[in-house]
């Protein structure tokens, strides 16, 4: 395959999986979830490291990119504002998530997942997905907006749960606090390899929808797109991508 020379140069960079280089000076500020956990980013105060997916990528782009970052940890409802005010540089964020997305710049999609209903009782499947959540609870995280869903719960469809950062999806549905949880696969995939809970678990089903997960960028970082599109397309090209998420989704919880 014939890549381009900006796209050679930057796999010469990710050659090494682990390697953390020198940068240049300038350097990136991540918004990231204080509480967001495995697989996503988690920080350990003993070692005051960080680890996750989002951990792992920043990095990469970081070492390819020939800067230094930095995680600024945050409140899941305040990482648009921190960007706009310049607090932070950049977050994981979909442009439909966002109250202003006109202000901010994005890159192209970084991984993508889809999000999914769960429950403990297996789903007929011969019925369609609105018959199957029709009429039941559904846990939802606090400042979170599900917009494939405002048509459902504007209807009754499905009576929404709130459910604040400290509540762990799935510990709610075996404690039936609600019928079902909507988190995306993700998430799922890590939590059910982590944990044998005593309730069985099934995918109820999808609403279709590809989530694509692009950086979202200070619009400050506007001429710079170009250099991080490329870094990753590298990423993806390489291998390096599947492989950090690989990685992160076979780690084991050991938060307990």
């Amino acid at each position: 395959m014939i890549r381009s020379p900006i796209v050679s140069l930057i796999l010469c960079c990710l050659l090494s999986f682990d390697t953390r280089a020198e940068s240049s000076g300038q350097e990136l500020v991540l918004a990231v979830i204080y509480a967001e956990g495995q697989p996503f980013y988690a920080f350990d105060d003993n070692t005051h490291q960080s680890s996750g997916l989002f951990s792992d990528i920043a990095q990469q782009l970081a070492l390819s990119l020939d800067i230094k970052v930095h995680f600024l940890p945050t409140a899941r409802n305040k990482i648009e504002n921190d960007i706009i005010e310049h607090k932070a540089d950049a977050g994981f964020l979909a442009p439909k998530w966002l109250n202003t997305p006109e202000a901010l710049v994005f890159s192209e999609p970084v991984f993508t997942y889809q999000h999914a209903f769960y429950a403990i009782s297996a789903p007929n499947k011969n019925l369609a997905l609105v018959s199957r959540v029709k009429g039941k609870s559904v846990c939802l995280r606090e400042n979170y907006n599900y917009p494939e869903l405002d048509a459902w719960l504007q209807d009754g469809s499905l009576t929404p749960v709130r459910v604040s950062r400290h509540s762990r999806l799935f510990d709610m549905l075996q404690l039936a606090r609600c019928d079902l949880i909507y988190t995306n696969t993700f998430r799922a995939r890590w939590t059910l390899r982590n944990h044998d809970f005593v309730k069985a678990v099934y995918q109820v089903g999808t609403m279709g929808n590809i989530d694509e997960i692009p950086l979202a960028f200070s619009l400050a970082w506007s001429d710079k797109m170009p250099q991080v599109n490329a870094a990753i397309a590298a990423l993806r090209e390489s291998g390096i991508l599947q492989r950090i998420i690989e990685k992160n989704m076979a780690l084991k919880d050991v938060s307990e």
